[in-house]
């Protein structure tokens, strides 16, 4: 009769756990790691979007500051596509109907399924 030693059988049933508990940790680390991408590349992108919106706004205010100092001259400043170097695929849309000035800026973004647009309505009166 072969006597079994008690303590080896249990080391037999433990084999191979720590290299499985290291492949499950590499997963995990893994499925973490490309989350951490696919969030900071959103950020990145989400960046970008905010700066063209910055920079049509800032755009949509000059124009309309401008038009404020010079408000005898309003039909003037009337404009249909008039591009936009700043902004790619820029492009702004001036109208006036009496004393409301409306400016619109649109822009499509690289990799942008769609344009966006930046609408700035103001009403110039005199003092």
């Amino acid at each position: 009769m072969i006597r079994r030693n008690p303590r080896h059988g249990s080391q037999a049933g433990q084999r191979g756990s720590t290299l499985t508990e290291v492949m499950v940790s590499v997963v995990l680390f893994s499925v973490d790691v490309i989350g951490l991408m696919r969030v900071l590349g959103t950020a990145v992108q989400d960046t970008g979007s905010l700066q063209y919106r910055a920079t049509a706004a800032t755009l949509a205010d000059t124009a309309i500051g401008q038009m404020w100092v010079d408000r005898g001259n309003l039909p003037a400043y009337v404009t249909a596509g008039t591009a936009v170097p700043e902004l790619p695929n820029g492009s702004r849309v001036v109208t006036v109907a009496g004393n409301i000035v409306t400016v619109a800026i649109s822009w499509q973004a690289p990799g942008a399924a769609a344009a966006s647009t930046h609408r700035v309505t103001a009403t110039i009166v005199g003092n």
